[in-house]
């Protein structure tokens, strides 16, 4: 039951902690020019969204550390709070969940003091990466030594970092797109059109760093000479699951690259502009919907011994 508490909570904090960097960043890129800068429509989305964000952090943050407290210390007459202070002093693990905790409480200050504007934007991306980042000193990256280490703790700060900003723009875009079917104006559905064509500029490079990070942790979890442990272990199975979804949304990514979005903007002409945001919309729900249940695979591949450190 605890371990499931443990996925759980990875969960709520891997989803929440990488739309908190990867939203305020899509607001950076996406919303720099034109009808954006002219609205405080875009920017009271993305405090809404962070405000959503922040709390399922911090829940997730809170549960995790109680959860493993649990775990380390069984006798229940030991678990109080005096065990919770050990757990976040005495280890790597609850040091580590320390700062991002106080991370963020630093984001909701934040979020209460700073205009809505790029300036907040810019502020909370900061603070969202260094939420994002601290998660590879609680996994499999921060157990290497020398050289090697430096490679695999690398590799998972590229992996986590780019996994926010590709997370974070489907939220936001999906946030976009429904607030586009809502006015129904065109204007927003400029918006909307925009949005995903400044994504779509730094998509490729994005999956391509998904895919060279993956490669390289991969090359440190599972090793060259037990390749056939992805199907025979947990663990690899897992990670197949995890990647038979990634190819997935990246066709769904193609396709709102090189269908829908050109159809919307043959739609911006006319008055029938409805169809095309339904179909991004669906499109998008879609990938998002793929997206939770890779963070899901990770969230539970956490929790199980890696292939390369099996028998």
């Amino acid at each position: 039951m605890l371990e499931w508490a443990i996925v759980v909570a990875r969960l709520l904090q891997f989803g929440s902690a990488l739309v908190l960097f990867g939203s305020p960043l899509f607001c950076l890129y996406a919303f720099k020019g034109g009808s954006a800068d002219r609205s405080t429509r875009p920017w009271l989305w993305l405090q809404t969204t962070l405000l959503i964000t922040i709390a399922g952090a911090f829940v997730g943050a809170v549960l995790w550390v109680l959860a493993e407290t649990a775990i380390i210390f069984s006798d229940p007459g030991a678990f109080d709070m005096d065990a919770v202070f050990t757990m976040l002093t005495g280890t790597g693990f609850g040091r580590a969940s320390f700062v991002r905790i106080g991370l963020i409480v630093l984001a909701l200050i934040a979020l209460a003091v700073i205009r809505p504007g790029r300036l907040a934007c810019i502020a909370q991306a900061l603070i969202g990466a260094a939420v994002v980042v601290s998660f590879a000193w609680t996994g499999h990256g921060a157990a290497g030594e020398g050289a090697g280490g430096l490679v695999h703790l690398g590799g998972d700060l590229l992996h986590l970092l780019s996994a926010g900003v590709w997370i974070g723009a489907l939220v936001s875009l999906t946030i976009v797109i429904l607030g586009s079917l809502g006015t129904r104006t065109k204007d927003d559905a400029l918006l909307a059109y925009n949005a995903l064509e400044s994504f779509s500029r730094i998509g490729a490079a994005v999956v391509a760093v998904l895919v060279l990070s993956g490669i390289v942790n991969s090359w440190f979890l599972i090793g060259p000479d037990k390749l056939s442990g992805l199907f025979t272990t947990p663990y690899g199975q897992l990670l197949l699951l995890k990647l038979l979804l990634f190819a997935v949304m990246l066709v769904l990514a193609a396709a709102n690259r090189y269908r829908f979005s050109p159809r919307l903007a043959n739609a911006l002409t006319t008055d029938d502009r409805s169809s095309s945001l339904l179909a991004l919309r669906r499109s998008l729900f879609a990938e998002t919907a793929l997206g939770l249940l890779v963070l899901l695979a990770v969230s539970w591949m956490g929790t199980l011994e890696p292939i390369a450190s099996s028998q």
